[in-house]
């Protein structure tokens, strides 16, 4: 049995006992069921299991090893995990236990600047007055290096100390202890009145699927634009690395025109690998997805254009949206290349007692969208332009360089003078850390 989830999680080992006996030792089988569930699934439903399937690996390596002897050697995104309980990146299932900022990585000669991108409401970051544009550059008294960078979100207790500057010293030490807090994806919502034209906005880090509740959100913030009568829609997905293919399908839907939604047209279509592509010959559903026409009709802004936010982290389910609408509506990219993640997984959980916590994300099948395009290589921005360091502007704030970048390309709209800044970016490289959780997860319903 398995159930199907998006995960960034931190990675560990299982204890085993040890054998005190006179006897030889038998060879360890510490790992052997672990590893047989791997296999197992990896032989079954993986993409490319027929490429794998007759691989010979020695049953008691440890798991990561294990793993990564019997993955194809072209895959990059597929990966077993194991849950440490702290400090791991919100996951698509809407909760985290963590500290609640999302950070841009910037480096020079081996030193690391950390920015905070966002915070999520009633998470202990935000309970600390951590704010978007913050500076980190001390880490428990110490410089950020990149050889511990990637403690800021995974540590339990961590002291940061916030400077004004790339040089300074920091003004201000804030202590932070890890909590478990839902996350709502909706960062930032309004209209914007430009022009005598009304401009609705949305900022969405990740397309969660919480029960109903996070689509229910959803629901309520697109009812609330439609009564305010926008006639455009800005959405911001630079810092979206993707989530559900259900709430993809429930974006999809509020947005695009109502006769397609209506009609149920084609979303996406689905390729898997040979054995599970004929088994799935005669079910529709497994080969394709659809508009969702169940979507609240006081919701649906019915809308012939979309203009989208992109940066570096853009990818998976967001580049899916995208992609899927492009067939029947205008969609306008603002931004820099998406990432190119045309792949989707199903994440396999073992239910036995002794294998708690473990979790194999699997990549699964190929999608395109109804004219078979896919999102390979990454999607191209109608306009190309780089997010600045460090941040001045709050996501809704129409100063904000994309935002405002993409109002001035709305017909009708004139370009924002924009303020200078004071800190150079060219003297730093972008580190975006390696993330599990990029793939977009579909549900799978050839459950055993």
């Amino acid at each position: 049995m398995y159930r199907i989830c998006f995960f960034l999680v931190l990675i560990g080992l299982l204890i085993g006992c040890e054998d005190t006996s006179v006897r030889p030792s038998p060879p360890s089988r510490t790992y052997e069921r672990i590893n047989t569930f791997t296999k197992d699934k990896m032989t079954d439903q993986y993409f490319w299991a027929d490429e794998v399937k007759d691989k010979k690996i020695e049953a008691d390596l440890d798991p990561l090893t294990y793993f990564a002897n019997m993955k194809y050697e072209k895959d990059p995104w597929s990966r077993i995990t194991k849950s440490q309980g702290f400090g791991e990146i919100a996951d698509a299932s809407g909760y985290e236990n963590g500290f609640g900022y999302h950070l841009n990585f910037w480096e020079d000669k081996g030193y690391i600047i950390a920015e905070v991108n966002f915070v999520y409401d009633n998470s202990p970051a935000a309970k600390a007055g951590i704010k978007r544009g913050d500076l980190i550059t001390r880490m428990d008294g110490k410089k950020i290096t990149t050889e511990n960078y990637t403690n800021l979100y995974y540590k339990s207790v961590l002291s940061i100390g916030l400077s004004e500057d790339e040089v300074s010293e920091p003004y201000k030490t804030i202590e932070l202890t890890a909590q478990n807090f839902t996350i709502n994806p909706i960062l930032a919502y309004g209209v914007i009145d430009h022009e005598e034209r009304k401009i609705g906005h949305i900022a969405y880090s990740s397309f969660v699927y919480r029960n109903t509740t996070s689509l229910l959100q959803l629901n309520n913030v697109f009812q609330k634009l439609k009564e305010e009568g926008i006639e455009e829609l800005i959405l911001d997905l630079r810092y979206n690395s993707g989530g559900y293919m259900l709430a993809v399908k429930r974006l999809c839907s509020l947005i695009a025109p109502e006769s397609v939604v209506e009609s149920e047209e084609i979303l996406i279509h689905k390729r898997w690998n040979d054995v599970y592509q004929e088994k799935y010959a005669d079910i529709p559903e497994q080969l394709e997805e659809r508009f969702d026409k169940t979507v609240p009709a006081d919701s649906r802004l019915n809308l012939s254009r979309l203009w989208v936010i992109t940066g570096k982290e853009t990818a998976s389910a967001s580049e899916l949206l995208i992609s899927a609408l492009s067939p029947y509506m205008e969609v306008n990219v603002i931004g820099v290349p998406t990432v190119g993640k045309n792949m989707g997984g199903i994440t396999f959980t073992p239910t036995e007692s002794d294998l708690q916590g473990w979790n194999i994300t699997l990549i699964s099948l190929l999608y395109t969208n109804s004219r078979g395009e896919s999102v390979r290589g990454g999607i191209q921005p109608k306009e190309y332009i780089p997010e600045p360091f460090p941040h001045r502007y709050e996501l809704d704030d129409v100063n904000d360089p994309l935002l405002a970048a993409t109002l001035a390309l709305i017909p009708g709209k004139t370009p924002v003078a924009l303020k200078s800044r004071s800190m150079s970016v060219e003297k730093y490289n972008r580190i975006i850390p390696e993330k599990a959780s990029s793939v977009v997860i579909f549900e799978d319903h050839g459950k055993k």
